[in-house]
């Protein structure tokens, strides 16, 4: 039986708070409990090595531990300096930098309400998984061992306060070497100490590698600076779109540690991703080796995006030339400014001379959860972020706006009249991309007659109830993750979609539009191939068409988003216990209202600009 004190130590002594004396630590004698299965990437039909030792679950919850929520990388209790409290931060760091961040939903993801109601799900279907959850959403606590026990009952306020703090990703080190930069030497040492080797051909699942001491590593080189370690790398940095993205990548590729992909589940039934022998580590972490939950890096990392870049001015901020390659470039958008207190020694970023002010918005898509976060219903509520959530929110809006080109046309398909919407998308990754659960896109189509009477709708949405009534011709872009026949019987759920997500084994949809670049090669992967949908090679758009009356001279097309679905809110709040019930209560009153993508008509709007008459 694996144990998980094989893994507890990152194996550095503390010797000084220098980089410099780290670079002396011996390292540790023991042989690696971990060894890279291999740098190719997964095949077609997602591994080639069975799970020798998976086992038949039980009725739920499934008696799973610690050990089988395990990943690589720095673990509890390793850190000689612990995460810094973000708070600190704010004293010398502007608002683009703090403000930004603690309003962003990275800065709120240990107070989430949404999270909160999914985790206890997930700790009813698998004991232990909160383990799993906790280290992306709060790992100062899960850092310093307070994950245990996975119920996150020994986390602190500022624990669940700081969220993904700032010295998370400012202090991780970049598991592929080669970087010439300021830590160079210093990560080497970190690398060569760990005894839980993370794959380098797979980033995700926070198999994150951190210095143990305060070493603080940025875009920049700050000769001088005195007030914390402060070292220019590459990983941090803006001059290596893979590089940079592959820190984002460390969180936003996300796998199941408990499924593991094999040819010969137990009771018979096709190959497919299966539960590990109780209380054992998985045997591989490689790409497509675990369930494929989140696969947004990977979905950039085979676009165009990542290939030297795509011109799109209306992310690119004051970034020079108007092209973005890394996730950076569009979600901590390019600015000028400042990044600290001048008089501190913060040089002015001007995006040509010295670099630009990389602010910390990350915004995605999510307009709610910030607005639902300021409810005093909610026990983890941040009502004295108000301002900064609300800033994430619009930031959020603008964001989803950009996000996809609309085209509409009408015509004739023999002698039936049809409408035909063309939905581009215009960012790095799927559309939507992300958390499966409760998100999705939808086409709204409406037809007028000739005297302006709607006599056609596909896609209605009900904004009384929060209901979507799906229609024949409806057309929503979803990933819907489920469970198998097999594991269904196992443990005792009906077989098909559904939303958990500790268990969910196979993905019975994704119709999700891939990026630009996408080729069927690249994408036929666990977690990126289409399934319910075909894409050609190079293709970044979806057709949808309609058929509707004879008597439609107008047709209006709408691509609405929606972060939390009715269905899913009616789940968690049926199964997440006291926090499924508040946020239940809590979407009764504001109904993760669906947020306008892009809007477009045929015709196209007759607007005539008549100047005003003026006096001589």
């Amino acid at each position: 039986m694996s144990t998980r004190d094989d893994h507890q130590s990152n194996g550095l002594a503390r010797s000084a708070r220098r980089p410099a004396a780290l670079l002396a630590v011996t390292l540790v004698a023991a042989a690696l409990v971990w060894a890279l299965i291999g740098l190719g990437r997964a095949s077609a039909n997602e591994g080639t090595q069975p799970v020798e030792e998976s086992y038949a679950p039980a009725a739920l919850p499934l008696p799973t531990t610690r050990n089988d929520f395990f990943l690589p990388g720095t673990q509890p209790h390793t850190l000689v300096d612990e995460l810094a409290d973000p708070t600190a931060c704010r004293t010398c760091h502007s608002a683009p930098i703090y403000d930004a961040w603690r309003g962003s939903m990275m800065g709120q993801a240990g107070r989430d309400p949404l999270f909160w109601a999914a985790f206890a799900v997930a700790g009813d279907d698998a004991t232990d998984s909160g383990e799993f959850c906790l280290r992306c959403h709060a790992p100062s606590g899960w850092y310093a061992g307070r994950s245990e026990p996975a119920d996150g009952s020994a986390l602190t306020d500022a624990d669940i306060a700081a969220g993904l703090s700032c010295t998370v990703c400012h202090r991780m080190v970049d598991p592929v070497p080669g970087a010439q930069d300021q830590a160079t030497q210093l990560d080497l040492a970190i690398r060569a100490a760990l005894t839980s080797t993370v794959p380098l051909n797979h980033a995700g699942s926070a198999m994150i590698i951190l210095d143990p001491e305060d070493n603080r590593r940025g875009p920049f080189a700050l000769p001088g600076f005195g007030y914390h370690v402060a070292l220019q790398t590459r990983f941090q940095g803006q001059s290596d779109a893979l590089a940079a993205s592959r820190l984002c990548g460390s969180c936003h590729n996300v796998d199941n540690p408990l499924l593991s992909w094999t040819n010969s589940p137990p009771g018979g039934g096709p190959a497919q991703y299966w539960p590990n022998k109780n209380d054992t580590v998985a045997p591989s972490f490689d790409k497509g080796k675990l369930f494929p939950l989140e696969r947004t890096f990977d979905e950039w990392l085979n676009s165009t995006y990542a290939k030297g870049g795509v011109y799109a001015p209306q992310f690119a901020g004051f970034k020079p030339g108007g092209v973005v390659a890394s996730c950076q470039d569009c979600h901590m958008v390019r600015q000028v400014g400042y990044a600290g207190i001048p008089s501190l020694g913060a040089k002015y970023r001007d995006c040509y001379t010295t670099g630009c002010l990389p602010a910390h918005v990350f915004a995605g898509g999510n307009a709610w959860i910030p607005k639902i976060l300021q409810d005093t219903r909610w026990r983890l509520n941040a009502q004295d972020d108000a301002t900064m959530l609300d800033a994430t929110a619009a930031a959020a809006r603008s964001m989803l706006r950009r996000a996809a080109s609309l085209e509409v046309g009408l015509g004739l398909n023999g002698s039936q009249k049809v409408a035909t919407v063309r939905v581009i998308n215009e960012t790095g990754h799927k559309l939507p991309t992300g958390y499966p659960e409760g998100r999705r896109m939808w086409l709204n189509l409406r037809a007028y007659n000739a005297a302006g009477q709607l006599i056609y709708e596909s896609g209605v949405y009900n904004w009384t109830t929060g209901k979507l009534t799906e229609d024949a011709a409806i057309k929503v872009y979803e990933a819907k993750q489920g469970v198998t026949p097999q594991l269904a019987a196992a443990v005792g759920l009906t077989a098909g979609p559904t939303f958990h997500f500790a268990l969910n084994n196979t993905t019975y949809k994704d119709n999700r539009i891939p990026p630009r670049g996408y080729t069927v090669a690249a994408f036929d992967q666990p977690g990126l191939r289409p399934i319910g949908a075909t894409y050609a090679n190079g293709q970044y758009w979806d057709d949808t068409t309609y058929t509707v009356p004879a008597a439609t001279t107008r047709v209006v097309a709408t691509l609405y988003y929606q972060t939390a679905s009715s269905e899913y809110i009616d789940f968690l709040r049926t199964l997440g216990g006291a926090d499924g019930a508040t946020l239940g209560a809590m979407w009764d009153d504001l109904k993760s209202p669906p947020e306008i993508v892009g809007q477009v008509s045929f015709p196209a709007p007759n607007v005539s600009y008549v100047p005003l008459a003026r006096k001589p």
